[in-house]
C-alpha cells in the first residue's frame, strides 16, 4: 500500500470510530431519558407483590420481623407512638412524636421530613385529640387531619404512601376518669372516610386492642406495654398488603 492508501484508510477508520461512539452515547441518552419519564407506578406494583410474597414466606417459617418491614418509613404520633423508639423497636430518627401530641403537631416535623423525604407515612394520634375536642375546634377532626397531612406530603416524593392508625382506645376504668375517650367510634368513623376519601390506607386497630382489653396496657390504661407493639406493627404491615 502507498502512504495516501494507509493514510485515507486511518481516516475512514477513525470516522467510523466517532461515527459509532456518537452512536452509542446517543443511544445511551435516550435510554436514560426514556426510564426518568417512565411511570413509576408499574414498578410500585411490582415491589409490592414482591413484599407481599416475601411477608407470607416469612409468616409460614416463623422468622418475621415486623419491624423489618418498615421501609423508607416515618411514623407520626403521640406518646404512645414514642414506645417504638423508646421500646428499641424503630429507629428514634424515623419516629416524629412526643407526649402530648396531637394531629396540630404533624406540621411541626417540616425540617424533618425535608431531610428524609420517605415514601411511607404512618400517622397515630388520638386520646389528646378527643381531650382537646379538636373535632369542635378545627372545621371537623377529619377535615383539619387531612389538612395537616397533605402539608407534610408536599415535601415527600409522588406517590408517596399514607397509613392512618385508628385510635387506640384506652381501658374502661380510664375512661371513666376521662369522659372525652368515650368518642372513639365517632373519631375513627372520620378517619376512615378521610382515608377512603384520598385513597390512604386506614389501619383499622380494633381487633388487636380487644376494647380496651386490660392486659396489653400500663398500669395508667392509657399508655401501652412493650410486648404489644410488635403486635402493632405486624398490624400496620398486614393493613398495608
Amino acid at each position: 500500500f502507498s502512504y495516501k492508501v494507509v493514510a485515507a484508510i486511518a481516516i475512514l477508520l477513525v470516522a467510523l470510530l466517532v461515527l459509532f461512539t456518537r452512536t452509542d452515547v446517543s443511544a445511551g441518552q435516550e435510554y436514560i431519558h426514556d426510564q426518568e419519564t417512565k411511570d413509576t407506578t408499574k414498578l410500585t406494583k411490582k415491589l409490592a407483590t414482591i413484599r407481599k410474597k416475601e411477608i407470607k414466606k416469612a409468616q409460614k417459617e416463623g422468622t418475621l420481623n415486623p419491624f423489618a418491614l418498615f421501609d423508607d418509613y416515618v411514623i407520626f404520633g403521640d406518646s404512645r407512638v414514642v414506645g417504638f423508639s423508646s421500646y428499641g423497636y424503630m429507629d428514634k430518627s424515623r419516629v416524629f412524636a412526643d407526649s402530648g401530641n396531637t394531629v396540630r403537631n404533624i406540621t411541626e416535623w417540616k425540617k424533618q421530613i425535608k431531610t428524609i423525604r420517605p415514601s411511607n407515612l404512618y400517622f397515630s394520634y388520638g386520646v389528646n385529640d378527643m381531650g382537646l375536642d379538636i373535632d369542635g375546634q378545627e372545621g371537623g377532626y377529619d377535615v383539619f387531619y387531612e389538612k395537616q397531612v397533605k402539608e407534610m406530603l408536599k415535601y415527600c416524593p409522588k406517590g408517596a404512601e399514607v397509613y392512618i392508625n385508628s385510635i387506640l382506645p384506652a381501658t374502661p376504668e380510664a375512661v371513666e376518669s376521662s369522659p372525652a375517650w368515650k368518642q372513639v367510634n365517632k373519631y375513627n368513623k372520620k378517619i376512615k372516610k378521610m382515608c377512603k376519601k384520598n385513597g390512604w390506607t386506614y389501619i383499622d386497630n380494633d381487633e388487636i386492642t380487644d376494647n380496651g382489653h386490660a392486659d396489653i396496657y400500663q398500669e395508667d390504661g392509657v399508655h401501652l406495654i412493650s410486648e404489644f407493639y410488635p403486635v402493632w406493627g405486624m398490624n400496620m404491615n398486614e393493613s398495608a398488603l
